[in-house]
């Protein structure tokens, strides 16, 4: 997939991407929340932008973990079979809006460990706000919403989009400038296109996420989109070219 309006994103591909959101919005709609689920992080542990979860297999109970009960009270929190692990629980309650929105309110959290060093416990009433529910070809995934479908719908498109570039970033160039910024807007102000095919003033972020290359935003203008890297050990930036 491209980001350059000349090399891909063209009307037919757009026309497919919003089939398919479509498509996904109807099967989303089905989707049974309540029971046990495998998660990639605690919910409600730290500021994560989304979460992916399956169903917790039967024989396996290690991990991170999520029930959602039908009373309305959720426990998220990670098992291992060694004892000597610090063990971290987030508990509470949760709303299901309607059948692509759920709301969390975190009630407490604790940490315990073996030799009791870790152990801390709080009660709290913390509002983690309305997610989005989406269901994608392997997992069920949760991002923060702010109510709007349609802004929910876009944001999977760019998780998708950025997803992708995730599995073939190695067939992009690169042409590096340095910056010494360390905030989204400003590095954007720093990254210059040495192609000059694009006024790069025209463009926002519009999503971004995290790879162990760097971070990656997703810049919008329109319906044309590029893509930018930001190596923050070396403190430069880039956009990424098709090759």
């Amino acid at each position: 997939m491209a980001v350059k309006k000349s090399k891909g994103l063209d009307l037919s591909k757009n026309i497919m991407t919003m089939l398919f959101l479509f498509v996904q919005s109807i099967i989303s709609a089905q989707v049974d929340v309540y029971g046990d689920w495998r998660i990639d992080k605690i919910l409600g542990l730290d500021d994560f932008q989304e979460y992916s979860m399956v169903r917790k297999e039967e024989q396996n109970h290690w991990g991170n973990l999520l029930t959602l009960n039908l009373n309305g009270t959720f426990l998220s929190g990670n098992r291992a079979p060694c004892g000597n692990d610090i063990f971290r629980s987030v508990s509470g309650d949760f709303i299901k809006i309607d059948d692509s929105h759920i709301r969390f309110i975190v009630k407490r959290k604790s940490s315990t460990s073996f030799n009791k060093v870790n152990n801390s416990e709080s009660k709290l009433n913390e509002d983690l706000g309305i997610f989005y529910i989406y269901k994608d070809s392997n997992s069920i995934r949760m991002i923060p919403s702010n109510g709007v479908l349609q802004e929910d719908k876009d944001k999977m498109r760019y998780a998708q989009m950025l997803d992708s570039f995730g599995k073939e970033w190695k067939k992009y160039d690169f042409v590096w400038e340095s910056t010494a910024e360390n905030q989204p807007d400003e590095i954007l102000k720093d990254c210059k296109d040495k192609r000059k095919e694009i006024d790069l003033s025209n463009y926002r972020i519009v999503f971004s996420k995290t790879e162990s290359y760097g971070n990656v935003f997703l810049l919008r203008e329109n319906e044309n989109y590029h893509y930018m890297v930001y190596d923050a050990v070396s403190k430069r930036v880039s956009l990424a070219y098709p090759k």
